[in-house]
């Protein structure tokens, strides 16, 4: 990257990356939790060694590192009763200190709320899992993550 060049951020579904990204991500994966090698992992993935180098540093995780991470949920709940209850109760249980919580009247039968949430590290690797499971909720139209720390 030219020093000239401003980087910029974006957080993208996984889903739609192509599947040289998709394959450095699985490289990281064994190098950082199987201990294999960089080597051997890019030889069982069946990437070139080029491709990998040429994405590694480009490529971390939405939560890596430190003791706590904070980070907002922006949700848009259908307007029945109790189902934002649901939502901060599903956060609880998973042992997320939830910091803030902005919610806007219904308009056409649906709310938005965004919910800033403190969890430790031990439970980020778990989010996916509890961004899934609050999606599934009734009630919840859709969620996503709008920022983090």
């Amino acid at each position: 990257m030219k020093k000239s060049e401003k980087r910029e951020y974006y957080i993208v579904d996984k889903r739609i990356l192509p599947n040289s990204i998709k394959s450095v991500i699985r490289v990281n994966d064994l190098v950082e939790n199987s201990k294999m090698t960089k080597y051997d992992a890019i030889k069982k993935i069946g990437i070139s060694r080029s491709t990998y180098y040429k994405y590694k540093e480009y490529i971390k995780p939405f939560f890596e590192g430190g003791k706590d991470k904070v980070f907002s949920i922006y949700v848009t709940l259908y307007d029945k009763p109790g189902v934002l209850s649901k939502v901060l109760e599903l956060l609880a249980k998973e042992n997320m200190n939830i910091l803030t919580i902005i919610q806007n009247i219904p308009i056409d039968g649906t709310a938005t709320a965004t919910i800033s949430v403190q969890t430790s590290e031990n439970v980020l690797r778990k989010i996916e899992g509890v961004l899934e499971k609050i999606s599934e909720l009734e009630g919840v139209k859709n969620l996503r993550i709008v920022g983090s720390d």
